[in-house]
């Protein structure tokens, strides 16, 4: 198992909510440690690698939140890209996934991972979705391009 498949793997363990086993046996069947994003990290693999990157930037800069809930919002919140696109966004179904798969999660943690590219009034009175749209614009290189775009 590579590191990071195990990091995360061991991570989720650790939290000890109901429903581990499952998101566990749902992330190995599914394409959450093989795909790559989009537009950043497009190699194998490179979903949970943005995945521990969002969860690394969010331990470090996001003190005074329950470092379960980061490790939640940051390690699940692209998990809805293992979906086919239903015409909802990959946010709102990670949180179906994890609700499938009886994985428990707070009201918070449900709109930051289902809102979390959202503009709407209740994603922007959500800190830890603040937190992790924050942490998900650095990893995934957004913050670099805006500032270059701005500077010309």
């Amino acid at each position: 198992m590579n590191n990071t498949k195990q990091r995360i793997i061991e991570t989720i363990r650790n939290l000890g909510r109901p429903g581990t086993d499952a998101v566990i046996e749902y992330l190995n069947r599914s394409s959450y440690f093989t795909r790559g994003c989009y537009s950043h990290h497009k190699e194998n693999g490179g979903l949970a690698t943005h995945a521990v990157e969002v969860y690394d930037h969010m331990l470090a800069h996001a003190g005074g939140f329950p470092t379960d809930s980061i490790a939640v919002v940051a390690l699940f919140h692209d998990l809805g890209k293992t979906r086919r696109r239903d015409g909802r966004g990959h946010g709102r179904r990670s949180v179906d996934i994890l609700t499938d798969c009886g994985y428990q999660l707070t009201a918070e943690e449900k709109t930051a991972i289902g809102l979390h590219h959202d503009r709407s009034f209740e994603s922007l009175m959500c800190p830890l979705r603040l937190v992790l749209t924050a942490a998900d614009c650095s990893s995934t290189g957004a913050w670099k391009r805006a500032h270059r775009q701005h500077s010309r």
